[in-house]
């Protein structure tokens, strides 16, 4: 690794390193080749000064994409990154246990405080370093998980998938094991003021009123207080307070513009606000997981970091043209074709049951209504699985005929 002046860079070298940190320019990546001139100058109109490059000949690396926050180069890129976490079958049926015991066990530290009863840290913290350890071995395989959703205990599933989705993002950001348990951690957290809102409030099927929403608002505060008075180290307490914030000062229960929001705040408000806009609740049918990216992406430096909501992309499900995938209903499949206004929601070509049988291939377009009972959980590894070739060949020729 060497150290260069940005008026030296050339095409074909590899960034390694800014002189600042990733929030402070709008570049998504700080780690990519030089493929154009363009590039160079979008460099210099950031007031970078210097870079690291790899002092390795770039010829000898794998290009990879930039972009600079359109949604077509998100997903591509993200469509592009999923390919590295593949899901081991057997990996993810031991996964997806883990992932319901865990629920249990963060629905009885929760109930316990609902009750009055002791703090059982313990608890969480075993939960927490179950979610890193599997995050660290593979970002994608619990997120995974977290679409095979259950319609009862939304609080308690909410409060765990929060958690993962923490942890994976922080991943991908680039944090470290004990910072990426730290999150996990608080994510499991982050609603536990919820236990000491009235449940008449909490549980309401209907709209809240003013009154009540004010009370429901003040779970925030009541976490915070809580988590403080059981002696939490203050950056365990970020995301649980700031949750809530907004990019633009509109959130609660300070106020904070995106400056004053920290990384776990920003992290925290993504994950919070996608996974109650795609979870079933009393009251509402959640949203389609494309429906959430897009309406999502309106919200980008509005309510929510822009930058962090791309990385988060990478959570969610975009993959790429000849992905083997397993599908909610344990069938496998092949993606198809993409859909440009539905990016999670692909034509997959269907072949294997889940008894593991071959079936003659059919074409499955996820983003009609009438197979919205249908998704996909994650990309599987394709070594172990004989795929049929006339499958390439008709994906081919679907292809083509645009």
């Amino acid at each position: 690794m060497k150290k260069v002046l940005t008026k030296d860079l050339s095409i074909g070298d590899k960034i390694l390193k800014f002189d600042r940190s990733w929030m402070e320019t709008d570049f998504l990546k700080h780690k990519f080749i030089i493929k154009d001139q363009a590039t160079i100058d979008r460099i210099k109109r950031n007031d970078i000064q210097y870079v690291y490059v790899d002092a390795q000949s770039s010829e000898e690396k794998k290009v990879e994409k930039i972009y600079g926050g359109e949604p077509e180069e998100i997903i591509e890129e993200a469509a592009e990154l999923n390919e590295n976490n593949l899901i081991d079958l057997d990996d993810f049926n031991s996964t997806t246990e883990i992932y319901k015991e865990s629920i249990k066990i963060v629905k009885s530290v929760l109930e316990d405080i609902r009750g009055g009863k002791l703090f059982n840290t313990g608890a969480v913290k075993n939960v927490a370093e179950n979610i890193t350890e599997l995050t660290m071995r593979n970002k994608g395989v619990l997120a995974s998980v977290t679409k095979l959703r259950q319609h009862d205990d939304y609080t308690f599933q909410h409060s765990m998938n929060v958690s993962i989705y923490s942890a994976s993002l922080a991943a991908h950001l680039g944090l470290k094991e004990p910072e990426i348990e730290r999150i996990a951690s608080a994510g499991l957290l982050h609603d536990v003021g919820k236990m000491l809102v009235p449940t008449d409030v909490l549980n309401k099927p209907g709209k809240l009123t003013d009154d009540e929403f004010s009370i429901m608002k003040n779970h925030v505060q009541l976490g915070y207080d809580f988590l403080k008075k059981q002696g939490l180290p203050q950056d365990m307490l970020r995301l649980p307070y700031e949750h809530h914030e907004r990019f633009d000062g509109s959130g609660y229960p300070r106020g904070l513009v995106d400056k004053d929001i920290s990384i776990e705040g920003k992290i925290g408000a993504v994950v919070d606000i996608y996974d109650a806009i795609t979870s079933d609740r009393v009251y509402h049918k959640g949203m389609e997981p494309p429906s959430a990216l897009k309406l999502m992406f309106k919200w980008a430096d509005s309510h929510i970091n822009k930058k962090v909501f791309e990385f988060f992309i990478m959570n969610i499900g975009i993959y790429p043209v000849g992905s083997l995938v397993l599908m909610s209903t344990n069938e496998l499949a092949v993606v198809g074709k993409t859909n440009l206004n539905k990016p999670t929601a692909p034509v997959v070509l269907v072949f294997m049951n889940k008894k593991g049988q071959r079936l003659p291939f059919k074409a499955v377009n996820l983003a009609k209504s009438s197979v919205n009972d249908q998704k996909i959980i994650g990309p599987v590894n394709p070594e172990k699985i004989d795929i049929p070739d006339e499958i390439y060949t008709y994906i081919d020729n679907m292809n083509k005929a645009e």
